[in-house]
This record gives structure tokens, sequence and C-alpha cells, in this order.
């Protein structure tokens, strides 16, 4: 976190609610490539539309940057995150797999 505070600070958005922090997202913009990584929220405050603004600031500040698409990985095992997502209105791509390599 310390370094991504450093290299762009703008890119972790927070929720908050009552001075809780109740979820995040990362909306990191290489120039490029718009991507949204992390999406969180407690489980204490799920299914009430955090998510959703999360996400909504993640694509502000897309916009803002001249980002036309944005990625999101998520987890084939996870289904919440995975209805999550689709509730945004994204979709999922299955022609595209990942490919890493630890260094």
């Amino acid at each position: 976190m310390a370094r991504l505070s450093a290299r762009d600070p703008k890119a972790l958005i927070l929720a908050e609610r009552d001075g809780e922090l109740v979820g995040t997202v990362i909306a990191g913009f290489d120039g490029w490539r718009c991507s949204a990584y992390r999406l969180a929220v407690h489980p204490d405050h799920r299914r009430q539309g955090i998510a959703g603004l999360l996400l909504e600031a993640a694509e502000r500040r897309f916009r803002e940057l001249g980002g036309r698409r944005v990625d999101a990985m998520v987890l084939e095992v996870n289904e919440r995150a995975q209805r999550a997502w689709e509730a945004s209105g994204y979709h999922r791509e299955d022609h595209w797999r990942r490919w890493v390599k630890t260094l």
C-alpha cells in the first residue's frame, strides 16, 4: 500500500460510513489500461450498494484520465464477487486467460 500511495495516491478509493472503513477498490491506470483490483466490502455492510458506488468512483476516475475500458480479475470460485461485478455491468471474457510469472 505504501508503494501504491507513493506512485498513484488517487488509485486507492475508500468507502467510509460513520468514520468506519467499509469498502475499498484500487483503480489503477497506466496511461492505457484501466484495471480495477481488490474490490472489497466489509461483510457487515454488503448488499447495501457500496461495491457499486466504489466501482462508479473508479469508472469516473478512469474516464477523467481518458480510459475507455476497465479490466478486473475475478477468481473462478468466487461466485459472490462474480455476481457483484455482473450487477455493475461487467461481463466475463472467456477467450482470455491470465499468464503470470513470479519474479
